[in-house]
């Protein structure tokens, strides 16, 4: 159809929003925006910049940050006098914001107020009676957290949350104060500290969001309870920094009373918070409010802001009977059904019922993608869903930071509630805001949202086409027609309001069209870039536009929004479609949609293309732990295909680069276990081709073309060897020894752009040894441990260190693949001398570093987790050793597992250790990389970066790394162990768990978690109670999801060592490690070869 664009408008930045700030000219400022909410709270000097509050406030809904006022007596309420729903009064002058408002008998008036010259502020509330007699009331302050960057807390808003640390300290007059500080260096080498408390003296508090969802209903927008309710008063080190104060009970008279809080902030806080810090609170109660007069205006208010969240039936039984009548792996709890799979051919789908989602820590979400391509492109389509109602998040194709179409939704509680893909229904109470469904639907390319209400069940549907860069909503109606409000929070780039960007429409065609800024990196790069928004039931939609829609008055603000507004209707459908490179193409695919394609049509080649990925496996059974490891079959491979190809996660959602080493793992490892070759030798040309040059080995993570040039600085010391296994990993199954005359490109570190030259395989691999050996320690063959090692919680502070300092699991590493390429060399030679000598050289080295192992890095017959050598003596210091005095710690399971795999331990070796690890890191919920967690004394760095400065005790800082487990899991097909095998793979399967471990927590059953997280409050009750871990008698959480090597680690253990299909150099056998339980199974696979593998042999 002819395109009629009639409007359009640029992408509003920062200073286009309306915003008001106070400043008092110590380098601190609020902001806040035209609906009355706070944008930010910001400090600026000559050394950088702090965003104090985690998330900047929305236009349209405001952010995290709240002030309640909790009101007693015989007509009890909670009224938001400030945030998101308060419904006052707005203004402003240079130095203070105001808001005041009635509710009920009660008249306020709350004043932020800056200090008049420090960098400190006051949430001043009057509080009046309208009747005779007193009512009781307290106040409580919200206020998240983050004290960094901007655009470090916008890269992961949890990841910051994980180095705030809380400290809570007793005034004698304030009661108890919250102190932050951010453990994590932010600019200008810093750690920004804050504290928050109340003048009047405070009753209770929290530290986190998780204590405020947990002890209100989470269909509810209030995060308090009513007034006779207390906040925890407990400190919780979590993902979401959000401290709240609560004052004392006041009783407010007709005279009226006033509560302060109060927020004092340093730039820099070298040393942990203390109880001394409560000196610099000493002149606060001095300081006295300036009572000028502020005009103020009702602000302005959107259609979301008053919309309350439609409240989901529960499914009962027979509803749930009918939906899906064939149900297994079901999940209850006290006889509760929460969850359940269902098939879809050889493939299933997971199905979540509403209260699992109201009582698990982490929502569910989900991850789709588009096409065929297993391998990361700029035509591939990705976008994350989560049952919360939010239909799209993160929307891109291609790069997926840079080509953000939607946004982030950035906390995980939905308190902010405009981002991403939203939208409201008009069920006969006005607009409300589709949330938590009934239940919530999820299949390896779609996912579905059923809301079962009064007189009608909203079904809503988002599929990623299977063949297009293409992905399409379906609302349904079945019963009363209603209306719908469809509204999309865009981004057309990295970060919300950063860069510009072209929003075009055509109303009458009820057709959008979205540019990025020409003048900005991803416009540059795809000149040609755009997507679409379009309907296939364009008389179903009312009006299209922009945030107009989204306020009563129909009044634009230059939001950063579209909207489309349905007629009452049983049926609304539209799409996102667009290319990179070629806007004809992105009109096309536009068209086609418009013109309807059927769910049922964009799945079909999505199917095709899972079942190609697990090579159509099933195994009929109806053991539950044989379906449990069976079902997760395609979700690891949906895991580590994003992993691969769209790569991100659920909780870090930023990424859009390789690894090295995660692109030399998961992914390798994965493709060949299912013998997706020609997909593995891709990525080995790619990242041999991103080899430097001159140095020899590569950054720690890099983007590809056209963003090359964005990469790390730097690598850790066993980066230059993951290219090296992963090509041994290939050759050793394939037996393409053809591989090693490829030629590639080289990485030039100067430009950034790739050299002219063109080498093979093997000489780049030539160039790789040459880089290793001038990086071993003088007069050893050990590597350097250089910028770290897999375990990043271990870095040294000292950086020193980096030259002297020995990884025994990099060193285990190396040995491992030198002897592996010897090898190959000695099959590639065939009487060739050149070949057959550098092979003898390459076990001349290997025989060198067993012998400096032994020597230097093994002591009483226990390997360490590092040395440390003197250029002054002869002596090697030991860490993560029996020996070790420094850490007090004295194990490190990847160091012995490394050298198990590697071969560089002699049998008894390998059994000693196996008891080590049995008796010191073996824990109920798997193996754990020290026996001990690291010493915590409230952030500051001594010996660890992140293993000291991490307040949260989670991933690698709870030490129950999955990746790591999934290793000693191939430690143990070394013995073929099947029977230990099977036990500790189910501790790591989000099926099985909760029934292998009685004490591991509620958690999403068809994503890889890639940590065990003991469910402690903070880094201090862990040190406390860690023979808790060790005994079961604490719940283990499940941690971070999808973005990692391990779904690819987990798939080749199962496939490999427990089905047993396996290659040595393109000769294929079978030898599984089944249980004695499930020794005979059926079953079946798509994959001919391994058909044939199966057959029983005759009979002679």
């Amino acid at each position: 159809m002819a395109t009629d664009l009639t409007r359009s408008f640029q992408m509003p930045r920062r200073d286009e929003l309306g915003l008001v700030a106070i400043s008092n000219g110590s380098g601190l400022s609020i902001s806040a925006l035209p609906n009355g909410t706070v944008f930010a709270i910001e400090y600026v000097d000559d050394k950088g910049s702090v965003q104090i509050n985690q998330i900047q406030g929305s236009p349209l809904a405001g952010g995290v940050g709240r002030l309640y006022l909790r009101i007693g007596g015989a007509a009890p309420e909670v009224v938001e006098l400030v945030g998101p729903r308060a419904n006052g009064s707005f203004g402003h002058n240079a130095t203070s914001l105001a808001w005041s408002g009635k509710t009920g008998d009660i008249g306020y008036n709350v004043r932020l107020e800056l200090h008049p010259s420090e960098t400190a502020w006051f949430w001043r509330a009057s509080i009046r009676h309208l009747k005779d007699g007193t009512l009781p009331v307290d106040l409580v302050l919200i206020q998240d957290v983050g004290l960094g960057d901007r655009g470090f807390l916008m890269n992961s808003e949890a990841y910051a949350s994980q180095y705030v640390d809380h400290h809570i300290a007793g005034h004698e007059t304030f009661g108890p104060v919250v102190m932050n500080r951010q453990n994590l260096k932010q600019s200008g080498a810093r750690n920004p500290w804050l504290v928050q408390g109340c003048l009047d003296g405070a009753a209770a508090y929290a530290t986190d969001a998780i204590q405020l969802v947990q002890a209100s209903d989470r269909l509810d927008n209030q995060l308090v309870g009513p007034f006779g309710t207390s906040l925890p008063s407990k400190r919780r080190q979590q993902e979401t920094a959000c401290p709240a104060i609560q004052s004392k009970s006041l009783s407010v008279p007709a005279s009226g009373v006033t509560a302060t809080f109060f927020a004092v902030f340093a730039a820099d806080h070298p040393e942990a918070s203390s109880d001394a810090d409560l000196t610099r609170l000493d002149e606060l109660a001095a300081t006295d409010s300036a009572a000028a007069d502020i005009e103020e205006v009702a602000p302005v208010r959107s259609l979301l802001q008053d919309a309350a969240l439609l409240k989901a039936e529960a499914l009962d039984r027979k509803a749930i009977g009918k939906l899906y009548p064939e149900r297994s792996l079901k999940e209850r709890v006290d006889g509760k059904l929460l969850s359940f799979f269902v098939s879809d051919g050889v493939l299933n789908r997971h199905v979540v019922l509403r209260d699992k989602e109201l009582i698990v820590a982490r929502r569910h979400g989900a991850i789709v993608r588009s096409g065929e391509n297993m391998l990361l492109d700029d035509a591939t389509l990705a976008a994350t869903c989560w049952m919360q109602g939010i239909f799209a998040a993160q929307l891109t194709i291609g790069n997926t930071s840079f080509h953000k179409l939607f946004s982030v939704s950035r906390d995980p509680y939905n308190l902010t509630r405009a981002s991403g893909l939203r939208i409201m229904a008009d069920v006969g109470a006005g607009w409300q805001l589709l949330a938590v469904p009934s239940a919530f639907e999820m299949g390896l390319s779609d996912c579905r949202w059923i809301y079962r209400c009064a007189e009608r069940t909203i079904i809503v549907s988002a599929v990623a086409s299977g063949e297009d860069a293409a992905m399409q909503w379906t609302v349904s109606v079945e019963g009363k027609p209603c209306r719908f409000l469809v509204f999309g929070h865009i981004v057309l780039g990295e970060r919300e309001y950063d860069v510009g960007g072209q929003i075009e429409f055509d109303t009458a065609g009820k057709r959008i069209l979205f540019r990025p800024d020409p003048a900005w990196l991803w416009g540059e790069r795809y000149p040609d870039a755009g997507y679409w928004l379009v309907s296939s039931t364009p008389d179903a939609i009312e009006e299209i536009g922009g945030d107009e829609l989204l306020y009563s008055d129909g009044v634009t603000r230059n939001g950063a929004f579209v909207a489309l507004r349905s007629r009452p209707t049983q049926a609304l459908c539209f799409a996102v479609v667009g290319s990179m490179t070629d806007a004809a193409d992105a009109e096309r695919l536009a068209q086609r949609y418009e013109a309807g394609v059927t769910d049922e049509a964009m799945l079909a080649p999505a199917s095709k293309f899972w079942r190609n990925a697990v090579r159509g496996i099933t195994i009929g059974s109806t053991s539950p732990d044989l379906a449990a490891q069976t079902t997760l079959l395609p979700w690891l491979a949906h895991d580590a295909i994003v992993h691969l190809s769209v790569p991100h996660g659920l909780e870090q959602y930023t990424g859009a680069a390789w690894g090295t080493r995660d692109a030399c793992q998961g992914p390798i490892e994965f493709l060949l276990a299912y013998e997706h070759d020609h997909e593995a030798k891709a990525v080995l040309k790619t990242v041999f081709s991103e080899q430097y040059l001159e140095k020899g080995d590569w950054p720690q993570w890099f983007m590809l073309e056209p963003y090359a040039n964005i990469r790390a600085g730097d690598s850790h010391g066993d980066i230059v060897v993951w290219p090296l296994k992963a090509l041994c990993d290939y050759i050793e199954a394939t037996g393409d020894l053809a591989i090693l005359d490829e030629k590639v490109s080289w990485r030039d570190e100067k430009t950034m752009a790739r050299a002219p030259e063109l080498d093979t395989i093997a000489i780049h691999v030539e160039k790789l040894l040459e880089t290793v050996r001038e990086a071993f320690i003088p007069g050893t063959h050990l590597i350097r441990y250089g910028e770290g090692d897999w375990n990043d919680s271990l870095q040294p502070a000292d950086p020193h260190l980096r030259d002297w300092m020995v990884s025994s699991w990099t060193v285990a590493l190396l040995y491992e693949q030198i002897v592996r390429y010897s090898a190959i060399l000695r099959r590639l030679g065939h009487g060739d001398k050149a070949q057959i000598d550098k092979a003898k050289g390459l076990r001349k080295i290997a025989t060198a570093m067993r012998r400096d192992f032994n020597r230097h890095l093994v002591r009483d017959g226990v390997v360490a987790g590092y040395g440390i050598f003197d250029p002054s003596h002869d002596g090697v210091e030991l860490l993560l050793h029996p020996s070790d005095r420094r850490t007090g710690l004295h194990y490190s399971l990847i160091s012995m597992t490394q050298a198990m795999l590697g071969g560089l331990f002699t049998p008894p070796q390998r059994q000693e250790h196996m008891k080590l690890i049995e008796e010191h890191l073996l824990f109920p919920d798997g193996v754990r990389l020290m026996e001990k967690p690291a010493t915590y004394a409230g952030g500051p760095e001594t010996l660890f970066r992140r293993a000291e400065s991490s307040s949260f005790f989670g991933r690698e800082i709870g030490l129950m790394y999955v990746h790591a487990h999934l290793r000693y899991c191939e430690t143990l097909a070394l013995d073929a162990e099947a029977e230990e095998l099977w036990k500790a793979i189910a501790v790591v399967n989000p099926i099985s768990v909760t029934t292998a471990l009685p004490h591991a927590s509620l958690r999403q059953r068809n994503t890889y978690f890639s940590s065990s997280d003991a469910a402690f409050h903070d880094r201090y009750q862990a040190t406390a109670e860690w023979e808790r871990v060790k005994a079961g008698e604490i719940a283990v959480d499940g941690g971070w999801r999808i973005y990692s090597s391990g779904p690819g680690l987990y798939t080749r253990s199962f496939v490999e060592n427990i089905l047993g299909f396996k290659r040595r150099f393109g000769r294929r056998k079978r030898q599984p490690l089944l249980p004695a339980i499930h020794a005979s199974v059926d079953l079946q696979t798509d994959h001919a070869a391994w058909r044939r593998l199966m057959k029983p042999k005759p009979e002679l």
